[in-house]
């Protein structure tokens, strides 16, 4: 195995820690994540995919001392694109859904998040301007209406089809994200439709819909001070994709991590 030096955001690492369990009907050669365990500032997780083909259909995850930590989402297509994502606890019972909208283009342009027990919803509206990058405005408020416009936005900017910086704000405060990679296979390639989604995912998970793995991430204040880095080794098969992932003593925090695939 060959050895990479790797830094990398805590969020990034979360669902790093994202896997699967049954695979039906994969075409040959395609190589899909089966399983990741992870230790992330000493919180032990588990997570579980299965698939339908390359589809994702059931993500089932249990995450170490932290409520509702056991349970699954199942993901719903129309076509090629997700369009629905269930959550459910370790009763069976659906917590949360998120729906996705796409325009002609196949673009993410909005997305609609609600709780039902808690009566909330949180909508992104996602806007693609003239330079490139692509604006995400929050909107808050009931399951059935988010008109709130919340106090923080995001503006992602591209390079060679990634998100290689991400500028946030708030009435209070401000930051950028700048992010590089390499050019090894993302564990998660593979798999229908999170391409179309990776903007949603790397505002709530950082991980799902990219080609390669993030191998730099620093974050700075609006002063320009670098306030936080996160340093990896990654192991890697000899297909190219990851297989071991650790923290280096430069990272702020410790974590682990290991994959498993399925071909």
């Amino acid at each position: 195995m060959r050895k990479v030096f790797f830094l990398l955001l805590p969020v990034f690492l979360f669902m790093l820690t994202v896997t699967s369990c049954s695979s039906d009907n994969d075409g040959p050669n395609v190589v899909l994540l089966s399983k990741v365990t992870g230790v992330s500032l000493g919180q032990q997780s588990v997570h579980t995919f299965s698939y339908n083909g390359t589809k994702l259909t059931k993500v089932a995850f249990e995450i170490e001392a932290q409520t509702d930590g056991s349970g699954y989402d199942k993901y719903f297509y129309t076509g090629d694109l997700i369009t629905q994502i269930k959550r459910f606890n370790a009763l069976n019972q659906n917590t949360t859904t998120t729906v996705f909208t796409y325009d002609v283009n196949k673009r993410l342009t909005q997305v609609v998040k609600v709780e039902p027990s808690l009566n909330y919803g949180f909508r992104t509206v996602y806007a693609y301007n003239s330079d490139g990058s692509v604006t995400a405005t929050g909107f808050s408020g009931t399951v059935d209406a988010q008109n709130t416009i919340s106090d923080t936005s995001e503006k992602f900017y591209f390079q060679n089809g990634e998100v290689s910086q991400k500028d946030f704000f708030s009435n209070s405060f401000s930051s950028s994200v700048i992010y590089s990679y390499d050019t090894a296979n993302h564990p998660m390639r593979n798999v229908t439709g999170l391409d179309a989604i990776k903007l949603y995912a790397f505002i709530a998970n950082g991980l799902f819909g990219y080609e390669h793995n993030m191998i730099q991430q620093n974050t700075y204040l609006t002063s320009g001070v670098m306030d936080s880095q996160v340093a990896f080794t990654i192991n890697y098969n000899s297909n190219n994709y990851p297989v071991e992932m650790f923290s280096t003593m430069r990272s702020n925090g410790s974590y682990q991590y290991s994959f498993q695939y399925f071909k």
